[in-house]
C-alpha cells in the first residue's frame, strides 16, 4: 500500500535519507523543515501519515500532534521520532496522541516496519480478490465491479478506482492532490478539472445522494469527503 507521508525534521541531510528509504519502499515522502510550514500544507492537503521530529524550529512535533488531534476531522496516524528515551518523554507524547515512536539514531528496517505496522493497524486497505460491503454498496475488488442492491454499475476503470478509493476513506476529508495522486498517480499532468469531472459523473452513476444512504460532498478549497449519512442503509 503506497502511503502519502509528510515528515517533519529540520536536519536536511536525515530527512533526505529518510526520503529515499520511504521512496524506495513504494511511498510518496514530502518533507517539511520546520512544524509551522507543515501546519500550512496541512489546511490545504491531505496525508495518510504524520512522521514527526520533536524538537524543530518555529513550532515543535509535539505542538504539531496537539494542532492535528484538535483541527483534523480524521484521526491521522503519527509516528514520532527523538532522541528522548526516557519513559516519562516517551509517555506524554503517547498520551498526547502519537500512536508510535522511533529514537534516533533511526533505523531503516525499524522505521519502515512500525510504518508498515501503524498502517495496517489504522488504514483501511484493499484486499485482492474481497468483497467490500458499504451499506446498499458492494466493491467486487477482484472483478473490479461496484453494486447497488446487487445491480452492476457500468463504471470506467478510472471511476472504478475513484469510488474505492473513495469508499476505503469514507468519513475522512481528501485533498484533491491526493486523490489524484491515488487513482492517476503522481506522475500524472492532470487538472483538478478532471477530478471534480469524475466526481460528478460517479455521484450521479452511484446515487450518492442522502436517498441512499450517502452524500459525496465537495468542501471548499480542501477536497471531498464521502459521507455515510446518521440512519443510512
Amino acid at each position: 500500500m503506497t502511503l502519502r507521508i509528510a515528515l517533519l525534521e529540520d536536519d536536511t541531510d536525515l530527512a533526505k535519507v529518510v526520503g529515499l528509504w520511504l521512496q524506495a519502499a513504494g511511498h510518496d515522502c514530502r518533507h517539511f523543515a520546520n512544524g509551522r510550514a507543515l501546519i500550512t500544507a496541512l489546511h490545504r492537503d491531505t496525508f495518510d501519515m504524520l512522521v514527526l521530529d520533536w524538537i524543530v524550529p518555529d513550532m515543535s512535533g509535539e505542538e504539531v500532534l496537539r494542532w492535528a488531534r484538535e483541527h483534523l476531522d480524521w484521526r491521522i496516524p503519527v509516528i514520532f521520532t527523538t532522541v528522548r528515551n526516557a519513559a516519562d518523554d516517551i509517555a506524554r507524547i503517547l498520551d498526547a496522541g502519537a500512536d508510535d515512536y522511533v529514537t534516533k539514531p533511526i533505523r531503516e528496517k525499524e522505521l519502515l516496519a512500525r510504518i508498515n505496522a501503524l498502517a495496517r493497524r489504522t488504514l483501511a486497505q484493499e484486499q485482492p480478490g474481497n468483497t467490500e460491503h458499504y451499506g446498499r454498496f458492494t466493491v467486487d475488488t477482484e472483478r473490479r465491479q461496484i453494486s447497488r442492491d446487487d445491480e452492476n454499475i457500468a463504471l470506467t476503470e478510472k471511476e472504478f478506482e475513484l469510488v474505492a478509493f473513495l469508499f476505503r476513506h469514507a468519513g475522512r476529508l481528501l485533498s484533491r492532490g491526493h486523490i489524484l495522486e491515488a487513482v492517476w498517480g503522481k506522475s500524472a499532468d492532470l487538472t483538478t478539472r478532471t477530478l471534480d469531472t469524475h466526481i460528478s459523473r460517479v455521484r450521479n452513476k452511484l446515487g450518492l445522494v442522502p436517498e441512499n444512504g450517502w452524500r459525496l460532498k465537495g468542501i471548499y478549497q480542501q477536497g471531498y469527503r464521502l459521507e455515510h449519512l446518521e440512519g443510512g442503509d
